[in-house]
């Protein structure tokens, strides 16, 4: 994959463990140079799983990455592992923007994101310790990686004080949706690859019902594989065509590729994840 991620090589900058007394709903902060990191508590579901948030802030015009960052960059990697009573956790992404600085695209977020998360305990009835370290980076003109590590004793309450603000970014974080699924939200009426200039294309036909706008739309692979910035075909009323470009791919590669389409949009984004047909079809 062609990633290439321009830092300041000034080596990690490290903020000390930060902990929380008990039945805290937020750590403190660990903090670093132009940004610091929390983990916040949003309370219990019914089931017992334990709703939290990574929270980033970042100084004035810096950004932190998603999953895919685009031309440069890392995405946020998170180790749960020196949690105590941690059954499971599952991250969720809110939906992020695409951003141009000095000729290179970058998806992720500036000033502020929290990463909504789901915690099941290894053992009913028994306390969690959520014991965080991140490594992630923060981007102005200069990319600088950060280590954090941030540490909460999970309240029991089944809300907090901060149960709004994390339930602001979990409704941020794409719905799951089924190709051909047409509702009230934005969604893939289909997916097919064809080849313009000489360049292998991904042309997506995304569905957008009366009160529904789109906004953008982020295609990922395998290892190996990236897709560009896409260019718009047609927009009509109810539905878009948009072209995305394979900027590289793993060698000989034809056929049947899981891939997860990203659409964002109003009144909520969507997460779309399928098989597409990677044999070019003629322009």
């Amino acid at each position: 994959m062609r990633l290439t991620f321009f830092c300041l090589a000034l080596g990690f900058m490290m903020a000390a463990p930060a902990l929380a007394q008990p039945e805290a709903v937020s750590s403190q902060w660990s903090r670093a140079s132009h940004s610091s990191v929390r983990l916040i508590a949003g309370g219990r579901n019914p089931d017992g799983a334990y709703r939290v948030g990574v929270e980033i802030t970042m100084a004035s015009g810096f950004k932190t990455y998603w999953r895919q960052p685009g031309d440069s960059g890392v995405p946020p990697i998170f180790d749960w592992s020196g949690s105590e009573n941690l059954g499971s956790v599952s991250v969720r992404w809110p939906a992020p923007k695409r951003f141009v600085d000095h000729g290179l695209t970058t998806i992720g977020y500036k000033g502020h994101v929290i990463f909504p998360a789901l915690i099941r305990p290894a053992e009913a009835g028994k306390a969690v310790t959520a014991l965080l370290k991140l490594d992630y980076a923060v981007c102005d003109a200069i990319c600088i990686p950060v280590k954090a590590e941030v540490m909460l004793k999970l309240p029991e309450a089944n809300e907090t004080a901060l149960t709004g603000e994390l339930n602001r970014f979990r409704a941020q974080a794409p719905r799951a949706k089924e190709p051909g699924k047409l509702d009230d939200l934005v969604g893939l009426v289909s997916a097919v690859t064809r080849k313009e200039n000489g360049r292998q294309m991904v042309e997506v036909t995304i569905a957008t019902p009366n009160g529904a706008a789109l906004q953008d739309v982020f295609l990922e692979g395998p290892e190996g594989w990236l897709f560009g910035t896409p260019s718009v075909v047609t927009t009509e009323e109810t539905q878009s065509v948009l072209r995305v470009p394979v900027d590289d791919k793993p060698k000989n590669v034809v056929g049947m590729v899981p891939v997860v389409l990203t659409i964002t949009g109003l009144p909520e984004s969507t997460e779309v994840r399928f098989d597409l047909d990677m044999s070019p079809t003629k322009p």
